[in-house]
């Protein structure tokens, strides 16, 4: 009876060891410890060293891939990224601030390996993005939110006043945390949560990475606020260096 109640506890230790992850889940990338196996009809697809997702398998059969931590199979697919190229994800409220090397906090290069997520971009636009997001606090290496690429809509100035080049767009890829301790502008309680400027999320762009300028334009301000919607990465443009 012991041997055989052993023997069950071991399926069981197993089966939740290698337990498949949901669709449009992380499935690998360095440092990550959870499953590499997809549900039926999902793949786990490589999109760089840190992400790999759980995307649709084009030929709709049950997966058996299993993709490796340490070295993935690459693959074209981006990271948790919408069901579609074009991007679906939720919307949430934003709010656009810059941080690196000419900001007034004497914050240095942001585009540089000792980001949070251990990368940078180049070329390509980077941000560091509110702890609510990230899914760590400071110190505790990359988080969940690292690669994740985003599209960000800049509407509004810090007063509400509509900007000179509303509706202004880019697409940027986490690269960093934005901390909530000391940081209110990062501080949201969860993802419905909002700060001062009644946003869900803070993206602070690299300055370095060219997504301050590409962003606020000629538009004079230094924050906005606006809109943030989860893409597929191949929307992105640029390199990953690591």
């Amino acid at each position: 009876m012991i041997f055989n109640n052993l023997i069950l506890l071991v399926a069981a230790f197993g089966s939740a060891a290698y337990a498949a992850q949901a669709a449009y889940a992380q499935c690998g990338g360095k440092g990550f410890t959870g499953g590499t196996t997809c549900v039926s009809g999902y793949t786990c697809k490589y999109s760089n060293d840190y992400y790999s997702q759980c995307l649709p398998s084009t030929s709709g059969n049950v997966v058996t891939t299993k993709a490796s931590n340490a070295s993935p199979v690459k693959s074209s697919a981006p990271p948790k990224s919408s069901s579609s190229p074009s991007g679906s994800g939720t919307t949430y409220k934003a709010s656009f601030t810059q941080y690196g090397s000419t900001d007034t906090w004497g914050s240095g290069n942001c585009n540089v390996k000792t980001t949070a997520c251990g990368f940078y971009t180049s070329p390509g636009y980077s941000a560091a993005v509110s702890q609510n997001e990230f899914g760590v606090g400071p110190g505790a290496g990359a988080g969940p939110g690292c690669g994740t690429c985003w599209k960000l809509t800049a509407q509004t100035d810090s007063s509400g006043n509509k900007l000179s080049n509303a509706g202004n767009s880019i697409v940027v890829q986490v690269t960093n945390l934005c901390p909530a301790s000391g940081n209110p502008l990062c501080a949201q309680n969860g993802l419905t949560g909002t700060n001062q400027y009644g946003a869900n999320l803070n993206f602070d762009l690299c300055i370095d990475s060219g997504a301050s300028a590409a962003l606020f334009g000629n538009s004079g301000v230094g924050l906005a606020v606006g809109n943030a919607v989860q893409v597929n990465c191949a929307q992105w443009s640029g390199k990953v260096v690591g």
